[in-house]
Order: structure tokens, then sequence, then C-alpha cells
């Protein structure tokens, strides 16, 4: 059935536009210092086109008056009317840049640029203002804010579709530039190797995409787009110095004579060389945590370049290259919750260093080819090479993967409000490895999505075929659909909705992994089998203005359902002579589970007098059901005779889903009067109801129970933030993170960072 989606992808590649056309046309678009934009979208009445690697693009159409539309990422949509006449047409258009704004322009839904407002699914767009002046370590901390979006221990949580797997496994595709960034052999993200001082903009798509994006985007995408330069060259310069303050309980405080800190500095370089364009950047940091005995010290440096030939219109081609490296521990459980909440388990006076020492290190190299037809056909050619080595000091914890990946992908605008999107992806891993065992694997996938515009309303469809091995086992998807619709319904106000399939293979780690931290211990399944799930949703956006303030409130209510889809479970797994008689978590297939929930979001951004204000805020509810869950059984009650007076009863059922929050809210706002900039950032999340039960009996982990009785109203975090610009290129700000010195957690047995100032001096020129 494979050669079924290659013969519609060739069919489509052989529609033409059957229109008599007369009157050549060459649009050129710029931007700010009046740079071309390559990649520009240009919709002529209805035909859709995206500028080359010059700013150019070269159509025909018919003499007469036609509706130009003009739109760019971060800047002001041009719509306007244009008369063409017979012979040759030029048409330049210089675009206003902005921020946030009812323009706004996006990739990652569906694989062209297209405003948001016209997209049919659920987006969350984060820019790297807001990096900037929130400074996150690492990009986790970034996507955090966003609204709806959980990240726990480095696992990315949309909308309830995900729990907490350890380490194992990802529900939500993590993307820089369209490329996958799972490594081979967990198949997780390692968000401090993402490039976040480049980045140009933040794309979070809520819901399964897996038409588009294949295995691991059942939850959603996050794509993480960098920039390219202007014309003018521009380099960016942060460092910074922080200290963690002492917690609250004097108790817990373990450190004497000096405070634990935190240190970084970060820069980019963007520059036009003739034909190249070249952008640089990397990122340094150094720690001695508030946790005892770990730090951090790590280095990524990265470059892309790009070349576009002259004499060749529309071809370009270039590499990304990422080279990072790190010296580390990793904690993963507390002594208790009181005297040892910020000490390892097992860390006594005799026994100091139970903590594991690693030195990583990651390569990529992610050369393309870029070809834009003078019919305004885009084909592209990627590749992504990617090696993970993590040796340890600890027996059966190094770990070695390689990972190579392949895509074709072309974009076809039509004529006739049509567009299609299509490809080809091929990615093979190999794994050596003291903690998974020596395994290798591969997968193949075809896709096509049709994008159909008529007047008002935007139609989607798409459907997406993935083969896959691990070793011996080979296994397939289901054909993968996806649809949708988007409406405009007045001026600014677009009513959506969508339908799409997600799946997801079992990792190696899931699938292999045998190992312990402290005294949980994981054990392999190695008959775990793919998941697969549906999500869909309605949603409405509204666009506003007020006076100089503009943005969109959006308000979804949406469904996930998830069929044998995998969660780390406690049991017997192993034998009785294994530690705790084989006691531990292993991936298991769960029957179903549906979450259903609503989410509202309000962003704008705009002047207000002689300042300007930037807004983000959102609520998200949630409820996670387990459709076949069962009570807590009768050994478990028999351990711990109170485990069911804490709250009410109907919580103590396995039919809510593990490790979720019912509620989260969030809100980010930043105000800018001259040189003064002021900002507040807060976060709620909710009680969570349910983790493993037998993680709160004492004999696993100390403290558990009797932390999660003394904080099961929810978390409340605030941040907040002062700036000075001391002249045009140099600003100076302070940063509060967890204002009240809140203790939470956002796993058991983990406490977050206390309160913690940072000092930041940053300079742009």
């Amino acid at each position: 059935m494979r050669y079924l989606l290659l013969f519609a992808l060739t069919f489509v590649l052989s529609l033409r536009a059957f229109a008599q056309q007369h009157a050549a046309l060459s649009v050129t678009v710029r931007g700010s210092g009046n740079a071309t934009l390559a990649g520009a979208t240009v919709v002529v009445d209805t035909a859709t086109g995206l500028t080359d690697d010059r700013g150019v693009i070269k159509t025909f159409a018919t003499p007469g008056t036609h509706r130009f539309v003009v739109s760019y990422v971060g800047y002001q949509r041009v719509d306007t009317s244009i008369v063409l006449t017979d012979g040759a047409n030029v048409v330049n258009f210089n675009l206003k840049s902005t921020g946030i704004n009812l323009d706004l322009v996006v990739v990652s839904a569906s694989r062209y640029e297209k405003r948001l407002s016209e997209e049919t699914v659920s987006m969350s767009v984060l820019k790297p203002q807001l990096a900037q002046a929130t400074n996150p370590i690492t990009a986790d901390e970034l996507v955090n804010r966003a609204p709806g979006i959980n990240v726990v221990d480095g696992q990315a949580n949309i909308r309830g579709g995900s729990g907490y797997s350890y380490g194992a496994g990802s529900r939500v595709l993590v993307l820089v530039d369209d490329i996958p960034q799972l490594t081979g052999d967990a198949g997780d993200v390692k968000w401090d190797f993402l490039p976040v001082e480049n980045m140009e903009q933040i794309e979070i798509i809520k819901g399964a995409a897996s038409t588009l994006y294949g295995s691991s985007a059942v939850n959603g995408v996050i794509n993480l787009r960098t920039a390219y330069p202007t014309s003018k060259p521009q380099t960016n310069v942060t460092v910074f110095q922080g200290l963690y303050d002492n917690p609250d309980r004097v108790a817990m405080k373990w450190w004497s004579g000096h405070q634990p800190y935190f240190q970084g500095a970060s820069f980019s370089h963007k520059r036009k060389i003739g034909q190249f364009d070249l952008v640089t950047g990397g990122n340094f940091y150094n720690e001695e945590s508030f946790l005892k005995s770990v730090y951090i010290q790590r280095a990524r440096l990265n470059a892309n370049l790009r070349y576009r030939f002259k004499k060749v219109n529309g071809l370009s081609t270039g590499v990304n290259t990422t080279y990072y490296i790190n010296r580390s521990t990793t904690f993963f459980l507390w002594s208790d919750d009181s005297l040892g909440a910020y000490i390892p388990q097992g860390m006594t006076d005799s026994t100091t260093d139970v903590l594991n020492h690693q030195t990583t290190t990651r390569v990529a190299i992610d050369p393309y080819v870029n070809y834009v037809t003078k019919s305004n056909t885009r084909h592209s050619i990627k590749a992504h090479f990617f090696l993970n080595d993590q040796p340890a000091d600890k027996p059966n914890q190094s770990t070695h993967s390689w990972v190579d990946y392949a895509e074709y992908q072309f974009t076809k605008p039509f004529g006739f409000g049509l567009h299609a999107t299509g490809g080809l992806t091929a990615n093979t891993i190999n794994v050596h490895s003291d903690l998974y065992g020596d395994h290798d694997g591969d997968n193949e996938a075809a896709y096509l999505q049709l994008d159909y515009k008529i007047g008002k309303l935007g139609l989607t469809g798409g459907v997406r075929k993935e083969l896959y091995r691990i070793d011996t086992v080979n296994g397939q998807s289901p054909f993968v659909f996806r649809s949708g619709l988007n409406y405009e319904l007045f001026k600014y106000t677009h009513v959506r909705a969508s339908f799409g399939q997600g799946y997801r293979f079992p990792t190696v780690a899931e699938k292999y992994v045998k190992t312990n931290a402290g005294s949980l211990y994981a054990y392999p399944n190695a008959d775990l089998k793919p998941e697969t799930s549906w999500s869909a949703e309605v949603g409405v956006q509204q666009g506003f203005r007020l006076d100089g303030f503009e943005g969109y409130a959006d308000v979804a209510a949406f469904t996930q359902h998830l069929d044998n889809f995998m969660e780390f479970t406690l049991g017997q797994w192993g034998v009785s002579t294994d530690p705790f008689f084989g006691i531990g978590f292993r991936s298991e297939n769960v029957d179903a589970a549906v979450v259903n929930g609503i989410e509202a979001n309000v962003i704008g951004t705009g002047n207000i007098g002689a300042s300007t204000l930037n807004v983000m805020t959102g609520l998200t509810y949630i409820n996670p059901i387990d459709v076949k869950g069962k009570a807590y059984s009768d050994s478990v009650l028999a351990e711990n005779p109170n485990f069911e007076t804490r709250v009410h009863d109907s919580i103590y059922n396995f039919r809510f889903l593990k490790y979720r929050y019912t509620t989260t809210f969030k809100i980010d706002a930043d105000w800018n009067y001259k040189r003064l900039s002021l900002g507040a950032g807060c976060r709620y999340n909710s009680f969570m109801k349910r983790i493993d039960p037998f993680l709160e009996l004492p004999f696993f982990i100390k403290g558990i129970y009797r932390f999660r009785q003394e904080h099961d109203n929810g978390d409340l975090v605030f941040d907040a933030r002062a700036g000075v610009q001391l002249n045009d290129i140099f600003k100076l700000s302070f940063i509060v993170k967890n204002v009240g010195n809140v203790e939470y957690t956002d796993r058991p047995a983990r406490l977050n960072p206390p309160r913690n100032f940072t000092l930041q001096l940053a300079a742009k020129f």
C-alpha cells in the first residue's frame, strides 16, 4: 500500500493550472533594513506562492485588477489591489516589522507559511523577546511558559496527553527547523542541545500531528525555527550570574560558606557575505546546584551556513551544525522531604558519592538543498546525522546512539486555491549501550497533505503511512489521517474544527532498559506494542484592536483518545532474587484512555500611551481518565490504612491518569517605558491527584506521602524582572524566579529550585 502514496505524490506534482495567462509578474518582498525576505507568502487572488532566496517570486497573471496579500513572520500583512498590464509587471512590497499581532505567520502546522488565524489546529507561538526577558537556562524552561504545556523532567506534556515515564520516549515531537531532535536510544529530547540563542520563534502544535510528522507526534509538535540574517550584520551577547536563596525551612539547607550559584553566557552572530548567509551561536553554562553534589558544566556551539546560487534562480544549499559537551551529575530521588530534600537518596557521611557522573558529547550535522521553481513549487532535501555519546562512571549506565535521518519534501501552490505538501522520510538508529544493550532499527514513511482555500473557507486533509523495525521486529502504522476546516466568520473572527490521528512506536529504552535509580528499578518489556490515538477540537479565535493594543483571544474544546498507550507501571517484573523481590517499573500498554478539556488563551501586544505592553495568558482544564481503570488493591490499602483519607475517595482509583494536573494557568506580562522595562510571570498547577501508589509507601522513598499531604492545594509560583536600557547597545536586567520561595515538585521526590536571583547584561550591536 505504500506505493499508493507515492503514486498520489507523483500525480499531484504533474498537475498544472489551465487559466490563460498573459502578464508577466515579478514580485519582490523586503523587510527591515530593506533586506529581501526569502519564503514570504504572496497570494494573488487565490494563487499562493513563496518568494525565493532573493525575496522574489515570478509568475504570470491575466491583465486587470488583482488582489495581493503578502505576509511574513514578524511583519505586518499587506492586503491591497494592483492593476496588471500586458507585458512585464514589477511589484515591490516593503513590510513593516511588528511583534505578536493579528497576522502572525506560522509554518509547523501545514509545513508552509500560513497565518496563525487560518490554521485548523490550536497553536502557541513563543518569540525570542520572551527568552531574552526571562533568561531560560534550557529550551524546556521557555516552552514551559506556554499555555497548556507542562514539561516534567524533560518530558513535554500537551493538554494532559502525556504523563511521566522516567526519561524514556516522548509523545511530543520536538524539532529544530523541521528536523526531529529525539535520540536514537531513549527517544527523548535533550533540551539543553537546542539553540535558543538563534531562535526566530517556537511553534507549538496542540494535538495529534502524526500525518505530517510521524511517530512521537501523537500529542503534538514543538518546532524551534532558527533565524536567518538580514542585510545588516547583527550580534547579540548575553552574560549572567545567578544565586540560589536559602529555603524557608532552615533544616533543608545543607550548604555553608557560600551559596549555590549558576552562571553563563550566550552569543549569536548573523550576517550576509555575498551569496552566503552565516549564523553562528554558542552557549556556556556552569552551575553548583542547590541539590547536593550536583554540578553542570556545558558548552554548545552551532553554525548555520547557506549558499544562494546566483546563476540558478531559486536554488540554495546549506548545512546546520551543533557541537555540545557536558560534564554533570544527575539527581533523581531525594533522601526525604525535610532534612534530605536537597540530598540524593543513599548519600550518608560515609557514602558521599552516590550520583552518576557523566561526560556527554553530542554532535549534529544537518545538510540540505532547497529549490523553488518558476511555478513556485518548492523541493527540499534534508538530512540529519546525530551522535549522542554518554559514558558514565557507574556500572551499566553508559549509552551511545547514532541517528541518520533524511527527508524529501515538496510544496506546490495551484492557481485554483489548492496547496499540496508531500514527502518521503527515512530514519535509521544504531545503539550500543550498557543501559539498553546493542540494537538497530529503521523506519520509512510517505505523507501527503492538501490545503484548499475557497473564499473565507479553508479545508485541510492529509494521510501518512509508516514502516518500522527494531532488530528483527517489524511493524507498520495504519494509514493515519488528518482533516480540518477554518472559516472566517467576520473580520478577525475565525472558527475552526480539526480531527487528527496519531501513533507511536516503542523506543529502545522502553523495550530494553534494565537499570535502577536509587531504590527504583526499571525492567524491560520486549513485547511492548505501538500505541495509537486520535484527537479532535473545535475552537474560535477573535482578533482585537484597542487603540494601539492588538492581539487575539482563543477558546478551544478538545478530546484525545489513546489506545494501547505506554505507561511505566509498578509490578513484580523481576525474579524473587532481584532487589525488592523483583518489584519495579516497566512500560506496559494500558488499554484505553480519554482526555477531555477546554483551553482559553489571550495574546496581545501594543502601545498604551507612551509605553508598550506584551501579554500572554492561558487557562487549561482537563479530565484525563483511564477508561478501564479499577480501584486500588486491598494490599495497597493494607500497607497504609490512611491511604484514602487525605482527599475524596473518588480521587483514589485507577480511572484518573497518573502525573496530570486538571487545571493549569499561566500568564506573562512585559511593560516597557522609554529605557525601563518591568515584567512578571505566574504559573499555577492544581494538585497532581494521582501518582504511582507504591511511591507513597515509606519503604520505597521517604516523605512522598507526607509531602503530598501538606501540598494538596496545587502550586502557585511567581517570577518578576526589571531592566534598564543603558544605551543603544547594553541592557541590564534583574530577574527573580520563584519570588515566594515556594516548595513544589513537578514529579515525586525532586524539589524544584528555591527562590533564585539573576543579574543579566545583554548587548545587541
